[in-house]
């Protein structure tokens, strides 16, 4: 089977990926602030392309309502009033259905609600873990590297294997070799993290990396619904190569709430050690 040659489209997805990892990285590792900016800044994007995708709306009230809402929640977050950010954005969610329903828009008021929690739960999942301060760096950068590896692993196996569809109806260039690539690819970057990291169970990381990226993998294709649902191909074009933030991180979306509610129900006060030490 001969491989075809890398499009200029996949070498310019390539760059892109790389400036955002290299920035993220960066921030995350320079500390709580500097990484909770920066997801709060995704959010805020995730916010506004929300609104293009369901409402066909750029910056209106709602988006305002969900930007100050979910930053709110991460500031709760921030100074430990975690019980407060996940009450704020569920006040925040009902508010803005109430506001959608009493306008004069025309788009279901249950999406517009929709999107005030899949901004913000992953937000303060996120920024919660990385608050962990003996092991929030290394939770979140286990979190990435499952992630990255998950969608790597799925797009290079998928294009090189192809075979049958995994959900024709929503998204017709995902294979079952993408899925099992990029799973198998997550169990391998955990068993590597484990073996790096020592202080934790190699066996448990490797299964507990396999369900995050199928999590991760579900996030993606549940994006993909959306799209197809509102008949659109990207959320934005803010990323070269990738389309919108949306785009982007649909997995990590996914992968950080599933990540958060296990942390949450091992230890809610450590969520990093929660996540890593088995």
């Amino acid at each position: 089977m001969m491989v075809k040659p890398l499009s200029s489209e996949l070498v310019l997805r390539i760059n892109s990926a790389l400036v955002m990892v290299v920035l993220t990285l960066a921030l995350t590792y320079a500390g709580t602030t500097t990484f909770a900016g920066l997801i709060l800044f995704a959010a805020t994007l995730m916010s506004w392309e929300w609104g293009r995708v369901v409402r066909g709306s750029n910056i209106d009230r709602i988006f305002v309502i969900q930007s100050v809402a979910i930053i709110a929640a991460g500031y709760a977050t921030l100074i430990g009033e975690r019980v407060l950010a996940i009450a704020i954005i569920v006040a925040a969610t009902w508010i803005v259905f109430r506001v959608h329903k009493n306008s004069e828009l025309t788009s279901d008021p249950w999406w517009s609600a929709a999107g005030v929690y899949y901004a913000g739960f992953p937000a303060i999942a996120l920024i919660a873990i990385r608050q962990d301060p003996d092991y929030g760096f290394h939770a979140i950068i286990y979190l990435f590297l499952v992630v990255w590896s998950a969608d790597t692993g799925a797009f290079f196996v998928g294009r090189f294997f192809g075979g049958p569809k995994l959900a024709p109806t929503i998204s017709p260039n995902k294979t079952w070799s993408g899925f099992i690539g990029g799973a198998v690819t997550a169990g391998v970057a955990g068993v590597l993290f484990a073996l790096w990291f020592e202080h934790t169970s190699v066996e448990i990381m490797a299964g507990l990396s396999v369900v995050l990226a199928i999590i991760s993998m579900g996030g993606d294709l549940g994006e993909s619904f959306i799209k197809r649902a509102f008949g659109v191909k990207n959320s934005s074009g803010l990323i070269p190569g990738h389309g919108g933030v949306l785009d982007r991180l649909d997995g990590l979306v996914f992968a950080a709430m599933g990540a958060g509610l296990i942390a949450a129900a091992a230890d809610p006060l450590k969520p990093g050690r929660a996540l890593l030490i088995w």
